[in-house]
């Protein structure tokens, strides 16, 4: 649907006046720029009190709870990691118990093994976990720079 006034817009984001536009708001009005005439964009975007304050504070919200995604998985790692250990530490006791047979120290080993593998794969999807985080600011950052200055005409300048 492209919006051809202020008011359907507004009406369609839920909010009554763009002066008191929440970050969150803000991130969806730019989601919306590719369904608006320019002309709407422009005369909505020139009633901002402060565009580039704007942009910076919305980006600084998305890169904050991408931190705070991070940090909490790292944390939930950490644990991961701990008890990876502890269950390998259990299993090298087990090794070295008096009257292990060679069938029952390979079953242990197998279960080593499993263990290592399975710790990698944990490792293996965090560092994914960070890329598509940091993947999802960078994302960001660019629609609500492009998108400030296409409506703007290419005649924004963001100073950072």
């Amino acid at each position: 649907m492209e919006f051809e006034n202020e008011e359907e817009l507004k009406k369609a984001m839920g909010i009554e006046s763009w002066r008191n536009l929440s970050k969150d708001k803000f991130l969806t009005f730019v989601s919306e720029l590719p369904n608006m005439s320019k002309e709407v964009a422009i005369k909505v975007v020139e009633q901002f009190p402060d565009f580039k304050t704007m942009v910076l504070d919305s980006l600084s919200h998305v890169q904050e709870q991408a931190t705070n995604a991070v940090g909490t998985n790292w944390k939930s790692q950490k644990r991961v990691h701990k008890a990876f250990a502890e269950y390998r530490e259990i299993l090298g006791k087990e090794l070295d118990r008096e009257g292990l047979t060679a069938e029952g120290r390979l079953s242990i080993l197998d279960l080593l093994q499993k263990a290592i593998n399975d710790e990698s794969l944990k490792d293996s999807e965090h560092k994914a976990f960070v890329l598509r985080a940091l993947g999802m600011v960078a994302t960001a950052a660019v629609v609500v720079v492009v998108a400030g200055v296409t409506v703007l005409g290419g005649k924004a300048k963001i100073n950072v």
